[in-house]
Order: C-alpha cells, then sequence, then structure tokens
C-alpha cells in the first residue's frame, strides 16, 4: 500500500491540533484577553493546584521544562503568577496564581468550551468519549516508546 499524508493519522491530529490551537487564539482574542493556548494550560495546572513546581507543570502538560520556563516567565511578567523558590530545596520554584488570572478564568475557559462545541458539533457524546479513549491510548503508546528509549 502506498502512503498517503492526507490519509496519516499522525499527519492528520497534528494539522488537528494546529487548527484547533489557531481557533481558540482566535476566541481568547475576539475577548480581548492577553494570554496565549500554552499560557491558559499552565494556568488551568494552577487553578486545579496553585503552588505546582515547574517541573510538576511541565510533567502535566507534557511541555519540556525549558519551554514551561519561558512561558510561567511570560505568565509572571504578565501579571498572572508569581514564582517562589521552594525554601528547603532551592533548586525548586514553585508557580503561584495572582488575582489577575482568577479575573479571566471564566473567560478563558469559555472560549476553551465554545472550541471544543464547533470542533465537536455533530458528534454524540459516546463517539466523542470514544474518540478520546482512542487519543489517550496513542499518548500513553508514545509515551512508553519514550520512555524505553532514555
Amino acid at each position: 500500500m502506498k502512503f498517503n499524508l492526507d490519509h496519516s493519522v499522525n499527519y492528520t491530529v497534528a494539522r488537528l491540533a494546529m487548527l484547533l490551537k489557531r481557533q481558540v487564539t482566535q476566541l481568547i482574542t475576539e475577548k480581548n484577553l492577553d494570554i496565549t493556548p500554552d499560557q491558559w494550560v499552565l494556568l488551568y495546572y494552577l487553578w486545579e493546584e496553585d503552588g505546582l513546581t515547574i517541573g510538576a507543570l511541565s510533567s502535566k502538560s507534557k511541555k519540556d521544562y525549558a519551554n514551561t520556563t519561558r512561558i510561567v516567565d511570560k505568565l509572571v511578567k504578565l501579571g498572572y503568577v508569581k514564582k517562589e523558590k521552594n525554601k528547603k530545596d532551592a533548586r525548586q520554584t514553585h508557580v503561584y496564581l495572582q488575582s489577575k488570572a482568577n479575573n479571566i478564568k471564566n473567560d478563558v475557559q469559555s472560549c476553551w468550551e465554545s472550541s471544543s462545541s464547533i470542533a465537536l458539533k455533530g458528534i454524540a457524546k459516546q463517539k466523542q468519549k470514544e474518540l478520546l479513549e482512542m487519543l489517550l491510548i496513542i499518548e500513553n503508546n508514545i509515551t512508553e516508546a519514550a520512555l524505553k528509549k532514555e
């Protein structure tokens, strides 16, 4: 069978990820919020558990440590978070939400909900659940393969 890029799962998922990111960026911009989807992801995990370390944010968001640090530094400059060194272990830096982050939480989350509604229009809830389960299997396969190489 001849390889067809347009029928490749990997390429389709990558293309879809780019389109979804572009769409949610547009929705965020329309609400005049000064935040990116990557920044929102880190804020999401801090809204779930404030005071996470940069390493924990990196792990939860599946972003490399350097990229996570860069995003956190930008969030600090924007006034959404503050960083504090761990008093017992100076190698660890904890990230804490500022009130500015809490002020945009509902608006940003509504952008993601709108994006999901647009993307999943016409797909039954059961099919959405099955899709998510398949995507999580793919993610786990990739994670396991990467761990075996380390």
